[in-house]
C-alpha cells in the first residue's frame, strides 16, 4: 500500500514530568522515512516515555509530536494504525494458540491476511514447531518472535521498538536486524531503543544518546567515535552519561588488584 503520509516521526520540544519530577526536558528529534535511528540511554532516561507519547498513550506537558503528519493526541487510533510498536514488556493472551494470537493482533488493526501468510511468516521466524501450542507455553524469546510476526504482517509505515532485541537468541536477533533493514530500505521510519550497543552500531543510520531526559549526543556511529576521540561506541556512551571508562578501571583495580 502506498504511503501517503508526508512526514515520518517528529518530536518538537517535548517536556514531560511525573509528580513534578522532569522525565523529558525539551526533546526534539526527527526520524525520516527510510531511516533507522537508535535511541540509547540508561534505565530511567525517558526512552519509553517518549515512545508512549508517540502512541498517544501519554500527553506531554509541553511540545508537539506528529506521526506521519498525524497528531497522536488528537487522533490516537489513526496514528497507531500506521505505527508498528513492540513494547519492552509484552502483554499476551497466553490461552490463545500461536496462530490465533497473531490473527487477534491483526484484527485489532483491521489487517486481513490469509492463514497461509501467517503460517509462512511464523516459519520464517523459526516457529514452525510452536504452531498449535498455547502462547503461554512458549519461551520468552519465542513470545517476542510471535509478536514480531504480527508486526511483519501488518507492514507499518513507522516502527517503534522498545528494547525489541531483549530476550532474543542470536538467530532471533539476526532475523529482527534483517527485517528492520529491509523495512527501512522500503521506506519505513524506524526508531528503536536497545542496551546492546553493537546492535545499535550495526543497524542504525544515526544514534541519539539520551540521559536524564535530555539529548546529549547525536550522529552516525563513526561521527560520534571521532568526535569523542575513542574507538568504541561504548566509550562514547559512558562518557556522555557520566560514567568514564577510567573510573571503572580504577574501581576494579582497587577492589580486586
Amino acid at each position: 500500500m502506498e504511503n501517503t503520509y508526508v512526514e515520518g516521526l517528529v518530536f518538537q520540544d517535548i517536556w514531560k514530568s511525573f509528580s513534578n519530577k522532569p522525565v523529558l526536558k525539551g526533546i526534539s528529534l526527527k526520524v525520516k522515512y527510510g531511516e533507522i535511528v537508535s535511541l540509547l540511554g540508561p534505565n530511567g532516561s525517558g526512552k519509553s516515555t517518549l515512545f508512549k507519547i508517540a502512541l498517544g498513550i501519554l500527553s506531554p506537558n509541553r511540545g508537539h509530536v506528529t506521526v506521519g503528519s498525524i497528531n497522536p493526541l488528537i487522533n490516537p487510533l489513526k496514528a497507531r494504525k500506521i505505527i508498528g510498536y513492540m513494547p519492552e514488556e509484552l502483554t499476551l493472551f497466553e490461552s490463545l494458540k500461536v496462530e490465533e494470537f497473531v490473527e487477534f493482533l491483526l484484527s485489532i488493526y483491521e489487517v486481513k491476511v490469509s492463514r497461509y501468510q501467517i503460517y509462512e511468516t511464523l516459519k520464517v521466524l523459526g516457529l514452525e514447531k510452536e504452531l498449535g501450542k498455547l502462547v503461554g507455553e512458549l519461551s520468552h524469546g519465542n513470545k517476542r518472535r510471535v509478536f514480531l510476526a504480527s508486526l511483519m504482517l501488518r507492514d507499518p509505515y513507522i516502527l517503534i521498538l522498545d528494547e525489541a532485541f531483549t530476550g532474543l537468541d542470536p538467530v532471533g536477533a539476526r532475523l529482527l536486524k534483517i527485517w528492520v533493514r529491509n523495512k527501512a530500505a522500503r521506506g519505513t521510519a524506524v526508531l528503536f531503543s536497545t542496551h546492546v550497543l553493537p546492535i545499535a552500531e550495526a543497524v542504525a543510520d544515526r544514534i541519539i544518546i539520551i540521559h536524564k531526559g535530555e539529548i546529549k549526543a547525536e550522529g552516525k556511529p563513526e561521527e560520534l567515535r571521532k568526535l569523542f576521540g575513542v574507538k568504541e561506541l561504548e566509550d562514547v556512551f559512558l562518557e556522555v552519561t557520566g560514567y568514564y571508562p577510567q573510573q571503572y578501571e580504577e574501581i576494579i583495580r582497587n577492589l580486586y588488584g
